[in-house]
């Protein structure tokens, strides 16, 4: 209530100072009450909260599996892609024009078979040049060694008369010279006929070049030519076909995290799918595992090649596998669940009543290693273990694990044998 509204329903002659205090004093007292029915209503609202939670109780189950002796493998999972284990890129090694083509994809293939042939109008008349050439080569080989022939005889005869002091010197120099220079012109031709038989041999050899044949025994992968297209050979042979040997011996080439690539060894055995077969697993073997890495966005593989027998004819290269490669195995050792050398205990509450501690802040915090812990002791982290239960509490016990295969880990001593029930989670139900 303002100063003048107390004013307005004061009796007259009444001091506008005392009614002032009258009011304030009756804020106060509504201000009270105000924070007094808060209070009472948190006291009211927590008595009922710790009554119901005092009838409420905690159990607990613990789940356990049982110690078993059995066989363990170790595995290395890998992906990669089935190729032809031998595959031959056949390609035009002279430029022409593809007359025709014999064969197409899937052909199984002998060696020596005719695959394409290339137009010869060219080569044919390039060969019968080259014998021209060689045929006049010839001729003037013959007419040179006529002429060393007629020289010689000359010189002979006058180097006789010179002995008999029957000619001068400068004829016989003369008939000296002309043998010498008909020797030559023999040499010359000679070379020419040798010139000219490499260039027949070239014509020959790219008129039979034109004829593209099949260098192994196998089947046709791919075929990039057509009939009538023109091939143009360069410093690059233009692949025309792909052959692979056989297809009943695939190879599958995977990628092998450099994590686990060093426990990858020739000769493990393994086992792969495929998408077109899901529900199917084949056998393989390690053949090779690759030195050189390859290198992805933070990511460092080596290949391994695995071995495929594909006598079925239900695999084909191109295909997407996925790989389980043995590395380790183990027999009749004692195995536990992963779960249970995960499993560790936490402090249950007391009870799950209330408390005004639960209302009231605390500056009090946690220090570093206070659950006796490494930071607190000082010690080192705890050798791997597993827990067991002796009537209704938890003993831990210590044991020296082996290989795993990120389900079941072998235990290679401990206090616990085949049948001993290890605890590898806990439920809690709360009843009332």
């Amino acid at each position: 209530m303002t100063q003048a509204q107390i004013e307005n329903v004061a009796p007259q002659g009444a001091d506008p100072k005392v009614l002032g205090v009258v009011g304030k004093g009756k804020r106060r007292r509504r201000v009270f009450w105000i924070f007094f029915a808060i209070a009472l209503l948190a006291v009211v609202g927590g008595v009922a909260y710790w009554q119901l939670g005092a009838t409420q109780t905690t159990n607990v189950r613990y789940q356990t599996r049982r110690v078993e002796r059995g066989d363990l493998q170790v595995s290395v999972t890998a992906t990669g892609t089935i190729k032809a284990r031998d595959t031959v890129p056949v390609g035009a090694e002279i430029t022409g024009r593809v007359l025709a083509v014999h064969v197409n994809f899937n052909d199984p293939v002998k060696e020596g078979q005719i695959l394409a042939e290339i137009d010869t109008e060219q080569l044919k008349a390039r060969v019968e040049e080259s014998n021209a050439q060689l045929a006049a080569a010839n001729a003037s080989l013959l007419n040179a060694k006529a002429s060393a022939l007629e020289a010689k005889q000359k010189y002979e005869r006058t180097k006789a008369l010179f002995d008999q002091q029957l000619t001068s010197q400068q004829e016989l120099e003369t008939a000296e010279a002309t043998k010498k220079r008909t020797e030559a012109s023999v040499a010359s031709s000679s070379s020419q006929v040798t010139l000219a038989q490499a260039s027949l041999k070239v014509a020959k050899t790219n008129l039979s070049k034109a004829v593209i044949k099949s260098p192994i025994n196998g089947v046709v992968l791919d075929r990039t030519v057509e009939p009538g297209q023109t091939v143009t050979s360069g410093l690059q042979t233009p692949q025309l076909f792909v052959l692979a040997a056989d297809l009943s011996q695939l190879q599958l080439n995977v990628q092998v995290d450099e994590a686990d690539v060093g426990s990858v060894k020739e000769q493990q055995r393994a086992t792969f799918t495929v998408d077109a077969f899901s529900q199917q697993t084949f056998d393989s073997k390690v053949l090779a595992v690759k030195n050189m890495p390859t290198s992805g966005v933070s990511v460092v593989t080596y290949e391994a090649w695995l071995e495929v027998d594909n006598e079925k004819r239900l695999l084909r290269p191109g295909m997407t596998a996925t790989s389980t490669i043995t590395v380790d195995e183990r027999k009749g050792v004692l195995l536990v669940p992963n779960a249970a050398l995960r499993f560790s205990p936490r402090a249950r509450p007391q009870s799950t009543g209330f408390s005004v501690n639960q209302l009231l802040p605390t500056n009090r915090m946690r220090r570093p290693g206070g659950n006796g812990g490494a930071g607190a002791g000082g010690r080192g982290p705890r050798k791997p273990g597993v827990y067991v239960l002796e009537g209704a509490e938890l003993r831990r016990i210590e044991v020296e694990t082996g290989a795993t295969d990120g389900v079941r880990t072998e235990i290679k001593s401990g206090e616990i044998n085949e049948g001993t029930e290890v605890v590898v989670s806990v439920m809690e139900t709360t009843n009332g």
